[in-house]
């Protein structure tokens, strides 16, 4: 039978008044580039969106229960009434799959006709660890999609300079997601000490933070039959880190600070190998790829088990360079590629579609321009009144991340 889709984006993949005030109706917001692609695959499946497919935007901030009481049983119960049907299949990338894999445990599993999990954390992800314990990103190589890796960079910055979160109890208060994202008791120890070369390690359950969400969420059972998962693997990805417990404190770095990572090939730059399978059951494939081209590599593997035919060739843009442009108290701002793109305080009007905004609240904007290695960009900014405006620009590509803020450049290392 055919049953409608919802699908679930992953961390960062929505954006609406419920993340940042002043934003408006949710959409993919920058993750645009990330996630319509794999909905033109969907659609040339011979799904439509709003007719037998959903797309289920949420705050990613919050806990993952808390995101499926109030989001996503709200987007199952429209599919179920705009088709008159009584399952769907829940689709979910990232975080999303941890959703979908909740809604089926805790709340209605005889609503599911399916589950599919794709570069899911099932054990969590380590790179958690430094954001919950530390407060710190993971630089300078977030991701190895540039595009997520600008996204990513782009959205907490706004929360350090716009909201003045910028303090490790802060930062868990706002986003509280980043516990259910810690690795879990069956990840293993990742924590470990150098004692006179010796490796050593920190037993997980010893340490004094745990992943209550996803420890209570591996004692239960899911049909093998009605799960699949899709894993990534050739990216260099966070597994281990080496800490040193001299610089530990009774908030911040806890259980140590990080030293030194151990990487392994088997992930998808985001989450490794073995934590998108979690020792679950059901049916799995593993794609060469990162954490977001899995996506699109999936869809023969997908059309299969949703018993579709694929028409037509759907292809992840090529983006070798990103500029992210955060702008604070500005009336206007042109954007030069090789068009003029000029956005204003109560319109967005854009020629190039290397360019995509967010107007995050009265004259603030988090800009995103993405193309290749020779892309340039030029800002002629017009400020409100006397007061300068305030604007940092990010550059990203395959060398790392470099900050320019007014005039002060500099690189994180």
């Amino acid at each position: 039978m055919d049953y409608p889709i919802v699908f679930i984006p992953g961390l960062f993949g929505s954006m609406g008044d419920d993340i940042i005030k002043g934003t408006g109706d949710f959409s993919f917001g920058l993750a645009e580039r990330i996630y319509r692609p794999f909905i033109e695959i969907l659609n040339d499946m011979g799904y439509t969106e709003g007719l037998d497919l959903f797309i289920c935007y949420y705050n990613w901030k919050i806990p993952v229960l808390e995101a499926v009481d109030k989001y996503l049983c709200y987007c199952v119960e429209k599919a179920q009434v705009n088709t008159g049907m009584k399952k769907v299949i829940l689709i979910g990338h990232s975080l999303g799959g941890l959703l979908g894999r909740a809604y089926v445990n805790y709340f209605n599993p005889s609503f599911v006709d399916k589950i599919i999990m794709i570069g899911t954390p099932n054990l969590g992800a380590v790179d958690a660890y430094c954001f919950w314990s530390g407060g710190k990103l993971p630089y300078p190589k977030i991701e190895d999609n540039i595009i997520y890796n600008g996204l990513k960079l782009g959205l907490i910055l706004y929360y350090y300079l716009f909201e003045r979160i910028n303090y490790i109890e802060a930062l868990r208060e706002m986003f509280p997601v980043a516990k259910d994202l810690l690795p879990s008791y069956e990840y293993g120890d990742y924590l470990f000490l150098k004692n006179n070369g010796i490796k050593e390690e920190i037993p997980i359950r010893s340490m004094s933070i745990d992943n209550s969400f996803l420890n209570r969420l591996e004692k239960n059972f899911i049909n093998e039959n009605d799960l699949f998962i899709i894993s990534g693997r050739g990216i260099y990805t966070n597994k281990e880190f080496i800490v040193d417990l001299k610089e530990k404190e009774k908030i911040k770095w806890a259980d140590g600070k990080p030293k030194k990572i151990f990487k392994t090939s088997y992930g998808d730059g985001t989450v490794t190998t073995a934590s998108t399978l979690g020792n679950l059951s059901g049916r799995n494939t593993i794609l060469e790829g990162n954490h977001t081209s899995i996506l699109y590599k999936s869809k023969n593997y997908l059309a299969t088990i949703l018993g579709k035919t694929l028409t037509r060739e759907v292809k992840e843009e090529k983006v070798e360079k990103v500029y992210v442009v955060l702008a604070d108290n500005c009336n206007k701002i042109n954007i030069k590629t090789l068009n003029v793109d000029e956005i204003a305080e109560e319109y967005v009007s854009i020629g190039d579609n290397k360019v995509q905004t967010i107007n995050l609240s009265y004259n603030r904007f988090l800009i995103m321009v993405a193309g290749d290695n020779n892309l340039k960009i030029k800002l002629d900014i017009e400020p409100i009144g006397t007061k300068k405006s305030k604007v940092l620009v990010i550059t990203i590509d395959n060398k790392g991340v470099e900050f320019e803020d007014n005039p002060l450049k500099y690189n994180l290392q």
